[in-house]
C-alpha cells in the first residue's frame, strides 16, 4: 500500500491547477456530506442520482461516487477549468470578484450558477443531476486553501499555480506544494477515504463547537481558505524539504477544511433544493 502511495503522489506532482483535493478528498467531503442530510433533501438527492443508474430498480448511490465526476468532466471541456479554483493573490487578504472572478470564471461564481439551475424545476432532471455534480465537487475545491490562493514566484517570474510550481519533498518523496495538499497529506495520514472519513468523525466533530463555522458563503469560504493558504500552506523553507514538523502543522487544516467542506455542502444542499418542489 505504501508503494502504491508514493507512486501515486509522484504521478499528481504533475497535475494542473485545476484539480483539487484527490478523488479521496472529495469523496471525504461527499461523506461527510451525506451523513448530514435530512430526510427530505436527501430523497431529493437521491432521485436525481438515481438517473444515473436508471436501468436498477432501487439504485445505490451516493454523493460521494460521483464527487470527482467534475474533474472527469473538465479533462474533455477545458473551458471549465477555472470553474475549479479562484486565484486571490497571497499579498491580498480579501477576494475581490472583479479581479479574482472576471467574466464568472472563478469557483465562487460556478457555485452560485449550479445552484440557481438546482433549484429550478422547469430545467431537466439531467440539467439538475450535473449542476449538483458541480455542486458536490466545487464546495469541495474551494475549501483547499491552495486552491483560493496565487503567489507570484520571482524565480520563475510568473504566478506560481497555486503551488504547483513549487518543488518540495515530502518525507524523502519529489512532489510539488499544489499536489502535497490535493493528495499526499490525505494519504500520508489514512489511506483509505473512508476510513479518513470516519477518523474525523469520531476524533474532529465530538465536542466541537461549530457556532459560526457552518455558514458563510462561497466568497466567505474562499477567504478562509485564502488565510490558511498564506499562514500554513505557504510556510515552507527555502530548502523545500517538508516532514513531521510540516505534516504535523497542515495535517489539522486538511482534517478541517474537509470537515468544514462538508457540513457546509449538506447545508448548501438543504438551502437549495428546499424550495424545489421538483416532481
Amino acid at each position: 500500500m505504501r508503494a502504491l502511495w508514493l507512486a501515486w503522489l509522484l504521478v499528481v506532482g504533475f497535475v494542473s491547477h485545476a484539480w483539487a483535493w484527490g478523488q479521496e478528498g472529495h469523496a471525504i467531503v461527499a461523506e461527510i456530506a451525506q451523513r448530514r442530510l435530512d430526510p427530505a433533501t436527501l430523497g431529493k438527492v437521491e432521485a436525481l442520482l438515481a438517473l444515473e443508474l436508471p436501468a436498477l430498480d432501487h439504485p445505490t448511490i451516493g454523493l460521494a461516487s460521483i464527487a470527482s465526476w467534475a474533474d472527469d468532466y473538465r479533462a474533455d471541456h477545458k473551458d471549465t477549468g477555472e470553474w475549479h479554483f479562484v486565484d486571490i493573490p497571497d499579498d491580498r487578504s480579501t477576494y475581490d470578484p472583479d479581479a479574482d472572478c472576471k467574466d464568472g470564471k472563478c469557483v465562487v461564481a460556478a457555485i452560485a450558477r449550479f445552484r440557481g439551475i438546482l433549484s429550478d424545476c422547469s430545467k431537466s432532471p439531467a440539467e439538475r443531476l450535473q449542476a449538483l455534480k458541480f455542486i458536490v465537487h466545487f464546495v469541495g475545491d474551494i475549501h483547499q486553501p491552495l486552491h483560493a490562493s496565487d503567489r507570484w514566484d520571482s524565480y520563475t517570474g510568473k504566478n506560481d499555480q497555486g503551488g504547483n510550481l513549487i518543488p518540495v519533498t515530502f518525507f524523502g518523496q519529489s512532489t510539488n506544494l499544489h499536489a502535497l495538499w490535493d493528495t499526499g497529506l490525505i494519504m500520508h495520514t489514512v489511506y483509505d477515504w473512508g476510513a479518513y472519513a470516519v477518523r474525523i468523525e469520531t476524533t474532529w466533530f465530538p465536542g466541537r463547537d461549530l457556532t459560526g463555522l457552518k455558514g458563510g458563503s462561497p466568497a466567505d469560504w474562499a477567504g478562509d481558505a485564502h488565510r490558511l493558504a498564506h499562514e500554513i500552506a505557504y510556510d515552507i523553507p527555502d530548502d523545500g524539504v517538508l516532514g513531521v514538523k510540516y505534516f504535523s502543522k497542515a495535517s489539522p487544516v486538511v482534517d478541517r477544511q474537509l470537515a468544514l467542506a462538508g457540513i457546509r455542502l449538506a447545508l448548501l444542499l438543504k438551502d437549495t433544493l428546499s424550495a424545489a418542489a421538483c416532481q
